[in-house]
């Protein structure tokens, strides 16, 4: 009995064990999610497009990051579906971005037998401009958007018969904005600390270049100021434009002039007394830089190794900064001497002007040709008896050297004397000057203030 009870009762133990080892049913909930049979689910798919073709998704048709690097050609910064964005790069040709770009040749072959003028912009691309190029789903060219500059683009619509070109022209504000500061280091680093641009810097040194230096006479705390014209293209400064008024101070001497237009639209820069400040002659026939010689009767030539005279002033500048005509007047030589090099005299009238070394004449330069004050007429060297880049700069009367730094310039014929209507103008813009300068000296030499925008432009511009 004993023996019949153990084995009972390990019969039930492993009926047990074998009940509990078994793969449990699935018993869900009333409320948990019950999965539908494979037929019902392939019966729900997604909604048609409208267009009652449905988009079919292949992995194959996505490339992975390394495959993208090598499709994407250079200068290609922007690839988007249907849009390819270029930069032009030094040596870029229409032909050869094409290339890249996969696109056929015979459509090239129509862009050139577009009119000249559409032929020309897409002829000329500079290095930075942008082509956009848009492809229709079909992987064909469909236009092509050149970005000229900021304000400048073409559009080239593309069809199976025809490219249609259109002009665009985004609309350009221009605000009156102000910059001042003082000399620390240089005029530049200077200018550009209190917010000036290069362009307006050198437009601001001409203005004063009549009665300053600015290669030796410039000092540490000397006081500049100026009140421009700004242009502005989608809430971006592009550029500047003219200089309605400035201010210089050069140690004691205060030199202010103003920008007015007569009623013949005649424009000169003229001091607050109306008195033009325009002089027949600049002082200095390059862009500011440092003087390595000046006007004198002795001194040690480095080329020939003997004391010598030197008549003229030598302005050490890097090759190829330009050089400009200090007066309006005629070319009487230009060609190669040899303790000159590469030269060209000016005549004035009794006056004559030497450019001295020089590494190449501007285009279009020879004898007998009208130039221009501030005209570029060549570009610094070191031709002829020379150790370095420099211009050798002379000024004559009548054949007799003079010294250019020192000799007192003739004055042009004053545009406009004492006018009611003209100090009417230059009050609100004289005003401006002398917030800008009363702001600078409460100041710290170091500080500057720049970008600062009148509500509205003083008189007429």
């Amino acid at each position: 009995m004993k023996s019949f009870l153990t084995g009972f009762f390990a019969v039930i133990v492993l009926a047990a064990l074998i009940i509990w080892l078994l793969p449990e049913h699935d018993t869900h909930p009333d409320n948990e999610s019950i999965e539908l049979p494979f037929q019902e689910q392939s019966e729900i798919a997604p909604e048609t497009p409208a267009s009652g073709v449905a988009d079919q998704v292949d992995e194959s048709d996505f490339l992975t990051d390394d495959e993208v690097a090598e499709e994407i050609p250079p200068g290609v910064i922007e690839s988007k579906p249907l849009l390819v964005i270029h930069q032009v790069r030094a040596g870029d040709t229409l032909l050869e971005i094409f290339n890249k770009l996969g696109i056929d040749k015979t459509l090239y072959q129509r862009f050139i037998l577009l009119d000249n003028k559409s032929k020309k912009r897409l002829a000329r691309l500079r290095p930075g401009q942008m082509l956009h190029f848009q492809f229709s789903k079909e992987n064909e060219l469909v236009e092509i958007t050149h970005n000229i500059d900021s304000r400048h683009s073409t559009s080239y619509l593309i069809s199976d018969d025809d490219i249609q070109v259109n002009k665009h022209e985004k609309e350009m504000q221009v605000k009156i904005e102000t910059a001042h500061g003082t000399i620390e280091s240089s005029l530049f680093n200077d200018g550009i600390r209190a917010g000036m641009t290069e362009n307006l810097i050198i437009k601001m040194a001409k203005l004063f270049s009549w009665d300053i230096d600015f290669g030796s006479e410039i000092k540490k705390g000397d006081y500049f100021g100026v009140i421009f014209e700004a242009r502005y293209v989608d809430g971006q400064r592009i550029g500047t434009g003219s200089i309605l008024a400035a201010e210089f101070i050069n140690g004691k001497k205060k030199h202010r002039v103003i920008r007015y237009a007569d009623s013949r639209d005649k424009v000169d820069y003229l001091d607050p007394q109306g008195r033009s400040r325009r002089q027949q002659f600049i002082r200095t026939p390059l862009s500011f830089t440092r003087i390595s010689s000046k006007f004198t009767g002795s001194r040690w030539h480095p080329v020939l190794r003997r004391w010598r005279s030197h008549k003229g002033v030598d302005y050490a500048a890097p090759r190829g900064t330009p050089v400009w005509a200090t007066a309006d007047g005629t070319v009487s030589v230009i060609g190669r001497q040899r303790g000159y090099g590469k030269v060209i005299y000016i005549k004035h009238g009794k006056y004559t002007t030497v450019y001295g070394h020089l590494s190449a004449f501007k285009r279009g330069m020879k004898k007998g040709r009208q130039v221009r004050q501030n005209e570029v007429i060549g570009y610094v060297g070191s031709t002829g008896l020379a150790t370095g880049p420099h211009l050798h700069y002379e000024f004559r009367i009548n054949g007799r050297h003079v010294n250019p730094l020192s000799h007192r310039l003739p004055i042009a014929d004053a545009l406009r004397k004492n006018d009611k209507k003209f100090r009417s103008f230059a009050g609100p813009l004289l005003k401006t000057l002398d917030r800008l300068k009363d702001e600078t000296l409460h100041n710290s030499p170091t500080e500057t203030a720049s970008g600062n925008t009148l509500n509205k432009a003083p008189g007429k511009t």
